[in-house]
């Protein structure tokens, strides 16, 4: 299931001992998938202490600890995308600290697809919950919608978009054994069935607070572009916005009037670059996208070659399927576009892909 690259990177994460930036420090370090602790020796002594560095080192190499592991996720569902996995996300991957492996749960099909992000505060006010959830619905014409599962706007970015029969993909900032908040248990189900659970922790690690802004990175990582639709002064979804701004990412943010609390965050984003968004055509003017035709344009002679090409194969194989319907594959580069942007074909990673 795994190769052996893959297997090395899930095993580092599995060391509770082995901090995050040590662990990086081995991938990227070396630039390589097989990790010399004899050469990292003094790298990590730095970060740990010769004690820790020792056991890290004898846990790496415990075959038993390694099918342990394996074993426990497999157990649980969970389905390891490594750094090194062909359908590790090319936009996280050239982020500053991409995560070394996403513990997911779901369709990871999803993460080859278009993101968009919808994040807010806990603290979101009635009426902003309703246009949150009508404009998540919206995009899921175009794209996926990605956020956290917080209580406010957060939960209420998945719920319309799942509504409107929608892909999501939640980020935790905590393993899958546990469900945070708790009466979300519900929609952790939905997002499961109909859409896709991330994780850059372990099942059994517990929801703490610096995990929360730490995770928004991989948020504004997956996405193309982020909808802060509520924020305070200090509210998290103005740390995701700043990763997106140092992303290169595009910024949409509600506007409010002066002195509503909940919205201070967006207006100081808009006063920064961020585009004024009241409405799902402020953000399809800047995609150039329609978001209410899609649906009703019909598919051109190529475009349905191809895509009933792709959906008998299941997992598509573009230079074969290119051979098969007597095309070049840069010939289909366009049409596979098109299809994907109509929210009929998803990217695999490795030249492949797969009918919705």
């Amino acid at each position: 299931m795994y190769t052996q690259e893959e297997i090395n990177l899930i095993t580092l994460c599995g060391i509770e001992e082995l901090t995050y930036n040590a662990r990086y420090k081995l991938l990227c370090g070396l630039n390589s998938p097989y990790p010399d602790f004899a050469k990292c020796a003094n790298l990590l002594i730095k970060t740990l202490s010769a004690g820790v560095y020792n056991k890290v080192k004898d846990k790496f190499y415990d075959s038993a600890f390694r099918e342990r592991l394996l074993h426990t996720l497999d157990k649980k569902g969970v389905k390891c995308v490594t750094f090194f996995s062909p359908e590790y996300p090319e936009s996280l991957k050239n982020t500053s600290a991409p995560p070394v492996v996403l513990f997911c749960k779901g369709d990871t099909r999803l993460l080859g697809g278009r993101l968009f992000a919808v994040v807010g505060s806990r603290r979101t006010l009635p009426k902003v919950i309703a246009e949150c959830k009508k404009i998540s619905g919206e995009l899921t014409k175009k794209f996926t919608v990605v956020s956290g599962l917080a209580e406010g706007a957060d939960s209420a970015a998945l719920q319309g978009a799942l509504d409107a029969g929608g892909r999501v993909v939640s980020v935790l900032a905590y393993g899958f054994d546990y469900v945070y908040p708790a009466f979300n248990s519900a929609l952790v189900k939905r997002v499961e069935g109909c859409g896709l659970l991330v994780s850059e922790y372990l099942p059994s690690t517990a929801p703490k607070n610096f995990q929360f802004p730490v995770r928004n990175r991989i948020i504004a990582g997956l996405a193309e572009g982020a909808l802060i639709v509520s924020a305070g002064r200090k509210s998290g979804a103005l740390i995701t916005a700043g990763y997106c701004f140092d992303y290169g990412r595009d910024v949409f943010a509600f506007p409010y009037n002066a002195g509503t609390l909940s919205g201070e965050g967006c207006n100081s984003l808009i006063k920064k670059g961020a585009y004024l968004t009241e409405n799902i055509l402020d953000i399809s003017n800047v995609y150039g996208l329609d978001f209410k035709t899609s649906e009703t344009k019909p598919l051109t002679a190529d475009e349905k070659a191809l895509f009933d090409a792709v959906r008998e194969e299941g997992e598509a194989f573009i230079p074969a399927i290119a051979d098969k319907l007597g095309k070049q594959p840069f010939q289909l580069i366009p049409l596979l576009t098109s299809l994907e942007i109509k929210g009929l074909i998803v990217r695999l990673g490795g030249n492949r892909y797969s009918a919705v």
